[in-house]
C-alpha cells in the first residue's frame, strides 16, 4: 500500500509495485530537474506545481488571462479571466514538473467582458469556486471534484440598455457540479483528455451535463535564457443545454515555463460556438483574438 510520512519514505519502504515506471527521458536532459524510478512519497503543505494541469484552451479554467477579441456582431471585446488554481495539499513526490501521488487544490476566479467599443462597459461576468482533488502517476492522471459558477450581466451594460429603452433581462444561470477527468500522456510535452460534468444544482435554463474533450502540445521543461518554447491546444465543450452543441477553441503560441511549473503564454484564440459567458448561453459567438495566460 502508498504511503505518506512527514518525511520522505526510505528506499526499502516503496511499494515492491510502481503505479508508474515511466520516467521522461527528455526530462532527464535539463537542469535542476532530478528523477528517480522510485521516488519516495511525502505529506507537503502548499507543494509546488499541479497534477492536473489546467486545460490551456479550456474557457472556464481559473487563472489569470486575457484575450482581446473581435466578434463579427459585438465588435471589440476584452475577455478576462481573474483567478487561479493553487496546490493545497499532496501526499506524493516532491516534484514540481512531474510530480505523482494525490493532491487537493483549491480554485477560484471572475471571467468577465468588457466591452470595448462602449467605454470599456462590463458586459457581464461568470463566479467560479471549486475544490479540485487530482492524482497522477506521470503517465495518467484522474481529477474529481465539486465547483460553483454563476452567471451576472453587468451592470454598465444594464444601464446602457435602460437609457436606449432596449430589453435587459438576465439569465439565472448556475451551477452546483461535481465532475470527473481523465487526462494521458503520450509523450511528456502532450496531453489528451475527457471530462464529465454533472449539475447537481442548476439555476434556469441549466441542464445537468457537460463533456469536455481537448489535446495539448505544451513542452515541460523550464525556460533557459528566456528563450521559451512553442505551444498549441484545442477544446471541444459540449452542452446539454443545446442538445450537446457547443463550442470549440483553439490557440497556438508560445510559452515559458517556470521550475515550480508555473506557465506564462502568449499567441493567437479562434473560439467558435455557443457563447463562453454563461449569461449569454442562447447566442452563438464566432471570435479571433491575441491573449497571453499565466497559470501558477
Amino acid at each position: 500500500m502508498l504511503r505518506c510520512s512527514a518525511g520522505f519514505l526510505a528506499a526499502e519502504e516503496l511499494p515492491p509495485i510502481r503505479l508508474s515506471p515511466y520516467v521522461p527521458s527528455a526530462a532527464r536532459k535539463y537542469e535542476g530537474v532530478q528523477y528517480q524510478i522510485a521516488e519516495p512519497w511525502s505529506w507537503q503543505m502548499f507543494p509546488d506545481g499541479l497534477l492536473y494541469p489546467a486545460y490551456l484552451a479550456g474557457q472556464q479554467e481559473s487563472r489569470l488571462g486575457g484575450v482581446w477579441n473581435h466578434e463579427d456582431d459585438l465588435g471589440w471585446i476584452w475577455d478576462i479571466t481573474l483567478g487561479g488554481r493553487a496546490p493545497f495539499v499532496r501526499c506524493g513526490t516532491q516534484s514540481g514538473l512531474f510530480p505523482e501521488g494525490v493532491q487537493i487544490d483549491l480554485e477560484g476566479s471572475v471571467h468577465l467582458r468588457l466591452d470595448m467599443e462602449h467605454a470599456m462597459d462590463m458586459d457581464a461576468n461568470d463566479f467560479r469556486f471549486g475544490l479540485p482533488i487530482s492524482f497522477s502517476n506521470k503517465i495518467w492522471q484522474i481529477r474529481t471534484g465539486y465547483y460553483h459558477v454563476s452567471s451576472h450581466l453587468g451592470d454598465e451594460r444594464m444601464i446602457r440598455m435602460t437609457n436606449a429603452n432596449q430589453y435587459h433581462g438576465r439569465n439565472n444561470y448556475y451551477r452546483e457540479a461535481v465532475i470527473f477527468g481523465y487526462a494521458y500522456r503520450f509523450t511528456p510535452s502532450t496531453r489528451v483528455y475527457a471530462e464529465a460534468d454533472y449539475a447537481v444544482k442548476r439555476g434556469e435554463f441549466t441542464e445537468p451535463w457537460h463533456f469536455q474533450f481537448g489535446a495539448e502540445y505544451s513542452p515541460r521543461y523550464p525556460a533557459r535564457g528566456g528563450v521559451g518554447t512553442p505551444f498549441a491546444a484545442v477544446n471541444l465543450l459540449l452542452l446539454e443545454e443545446h442538445n450537446f452543441d457547443g463550442n470549440i477553441t483553439v490557440q497556438t503560441g508560445w510559452q515559458w515555463r517556470g521550475n515550480r511549473n508555473q506557465l506564462f503564454r502568449v499567441g493567437v484564440q479562434y473560439f467558435s460556438g455557443i457563447s463562453d459567458q454563461y449569461e449569454y448561453i442562447h447566442k452563438r459567438e464566432q471570435k479571433i483574438g491575441l491573449g497571453i495566460w499565466y497559470d501558477f
